[in-house]
């Protein structure tokens, strides 16, 4: 018996550490092997193409964002550009207010609006999420090119101290979709778009999907507002 206590103990143990390594830092990339495809006719290299990095940064109840299009522009193709962002957050975030959106050259605060909704964006097949962030599309789009960096500050509302660990939480998961800790809209001028979301580590999965079932149990409805 207390042999079989001992090995529960030490799964649990290396589940956790695990677990720890897969979310303890700041960056998510978004993998190019969980990319989903929105048009079945577009070469299937797509879904291996699409790359991007959402680094995140909470000092007292401020979130800084740093979102960069890791796409590369190949000639002869046409480049894929960055214009929805959606992460999730914890139960401790109530509300988030932006700030703050600045591109390569200025400030482009007014031309991204913030969305925050409890589970309220559905993702290509990576579930449903808390936050979005949607640029332009259309004659005079807000996007982040390939190589380029827009870094996002907003104001967190809710239950103090706040860490990045209140945004690296899982969406929730709608029938047979994959849950993902973050996911970005990618679009062309042929008006071909799929969407790139994070891979769930293995062999972790089981116990973050247990985490992230119990944090979707205790999320509550939030707030959303927008400073000019």
């Amino acid at each position: 018996m207390k042999s079989s206590a001992n090995l529960v103990v030490l799964v649990i143990a290396v589940l956790f550490a695990l677990h720890t390594g897969a979310v303890a830092g700041t960056v998510l990339r978004l993998s190019q092997y969980s990319s989903d495809r929105d048009d079945n006719e577009y070469p299937t290299y797509l879904a291996e193409y699409l790359d991007a990095e959402l680094d995140f940064s909470v000092a007292g109840s401020t979130l800084a964002l740093g979102v960069t299009n890791l796409t590369p522009e190949n000639a002869g193709d046409p480049a894929f550009k960055i214009n929805k962002i959606y992460f999730n957050v914890t139960d401790n975030v109530q509300g988030l207010t932006l700030t703050t959106a600045t591109g390569p050259e200025d400030s482009v605060t007014n031309e991204w609006e913030l969305g925050f909704s409890e589970d309220g964006f559905l993702v290509g097949g990576f579930g449903r999420f808390d936050v979005s962030l949607t640029g332009g599309h259309g004659n005079q789009p807000n996007v982040i090119n390939p190589g380029e960096t827009v870094s996002f500050v907003f104001q967190i509302t809710g239950s103090a101290p706040f860490s990045d660990s209140d945004f690296i939480t899982l969406s929730s998961q709608v029938g047979g979709h994959i849950v993902s800790y973050a996911a970005a809209k990618f679009y062309n001028d042929d008006d071909v778009s799929a969407y790139g979301a994070t891979n769930i580590p293995e062999p972790a999965t089981v116990f973050i999907l247990g985490l992230g079932s119990l944090t979707l149990l205790r999320k509550r409805r939030i707030k959303v507002s927008k400073v000019s």
